[in-house]
This record gives C-alpha cells, sequence and structure tokens, in this order.
C-alpha cells in the first residue's frame, strides 16, 4: 500500500535538495504554488495525487486531488 503523501525522498528529489532540510522544501513548494500541510516536526506534506496529477501535466483542482471519501455511517443505523 502507497502512501497518501511524497516521502522524504521523493520530495528532495522533486525539490532538488537533501532530504533532511525541511525549510529549503517549504520555500521551494511556496514559490512554486505547491499546496502542502506541515507535519508536528515541521516536514511539508505534499499529496501523491496532487504530484501525479501536476507532473502529468493535468489540471489540477487542490480540493479535488486531496478529497477524502468519507464512510456511508447512516448504513450502520440500518
Amino acid at each position: 500500500m502507497t502512501n497518501n503523501y511524497l516521502g522524504a525522498h521523493e520530495l528532495a528529489t522533486l525539490v532538488g535538495c537533501l532530504p533532511g532540510s525541511k525549510a529549503c522544501m517549504r520555500r521551494w513548494l511556496d514559490r512554486n504554488g505547491w499546496p502542502y500541510e506541515c507535519n508536528r516536526v515541521g516536514f511539508p506534506l505534499v499529496s501523491r495525487a496532487y504530484h501525479d496529477a501536476r507532473l502529468a501535466g493535468a489540471s489540477v483542482d487542490v480540493t479535488q486531488a486531496e478529497q477524502r471519501v468519507e464512510p456511508n455511517f447512516a448504513a450502520l443505523l440500518a
């Protein structure tokens, strides 16, 4: 199973810095308009779906790329 977010080495390859260079990664993501969220230790989390779509040249809608499917809790009541 793959992770929903890019790993440190994948993000470092995209950005062109070392895997531990969190500040460098955040600067590059900000400059290039890539959406991300930081985890507790400050590592930028980039959606794999957004990454794949953007590098494929597709028109990317951030809300659609990161949309989560919620379970149907109403089915439990039936």
